[in-house]
């Protein structure tokens, strides 16, 4: 399990390089400025964390399920941004909007690598713990993304892996959210063959009106021209 969190915390940090590589300098530094912040202002609670409550809030079925809502959500924002980007035209604020959306989910992100820095770095005052893991940040947010800038010039082809890492984001986050358990025991039952004849007539009877609907179209549009 911790191996998946892991894995899902590398595509959110990746997936939110390559939205600020779409930034602006400035706006990259804000958003890294206020990482850093409010890891500084987390200490006091990532102090109070243990081994074994981080370990049981990944074994909590409600708590992981509230995790995949809010992954489900940042992607369903991450994939509406990157069609609108794509398209040509569309509701200029909504454009507006969707680009100035940050990855929100950097910030339990922020918090839980500084837990995890905190165990690592025995014996290190925490507040120094702190203040080097929020300097990190605000100085390696705005490198990477600079360095994306430079290794992919092309903004189109930025994007479409931002779209990419997104979807994978949501995948790994569905994955790493399943608690596993069975709650409906499945029965044996025989196959019906009768609906399954059905619904793939029905599939058939779709595509080929769809095919003829077409054709029709581009049948009549070349006549009036």
């Amino acid at each position: 399990m911790e191996l998946i969190i892991d894995v899902l915390i590398l595509f959110i940090v990746l997936n939110c390089v390559f939205k600020l590589s779409l930034w602006h300098f400035w706006q990259r530094l804000t958003y890294s400025l206020l990482l850093g912040v409010f890891a500084w202002w987390s200490v006091r609670y990532a102090v109070l964390q243990s081994k074994t409550q981080i370990s049981d809030f990944l074994q909590d079925i409600s708590a992981l399920q509230t995790v995949a809502i809010l992954v489900t959500i940042e992607s369903a924002v991450g994939l509406s941004f990157c069609l609108n980007r794509l398209q040509d035209g569309g509701r200029k604020w909504l454009r507006a909007l969707l680009y100035a959306y940050p990855s929100l989910l950097m910030f339990p992100v922020v918090f839980y690598l500084l837990t995890q820095t905190i165990f690592a770095a025995t014996g290190v005052d925490f507040s120094t713990t702190a203040m080097v893991f929020a300097v990190g940040i605000i100085i390696l947010l705005p490198i990477l993304s600079k360095a994306v800038c430079w290794l992919l010039p092309d903004e189109t082809g930025r994007l479409e892996l931002h779209l990419l890492l997104t979807v994978f984001v949501c995948i790994l986050g569905l994955i790493a959210t399943e608690h596993g358990r069975m709650v409906y025991a499945i029965k044996e039952a025989p196959v019906d063959w009768l609906s399954l004849v059905r619904t793939l007539g029905l599939f058939l009877l779709l595509t080929v009106a769809g095919f003829l609907l077409n054709r029709f179209k581009w049948y009549i549009t070349n006549r009036k021209m």
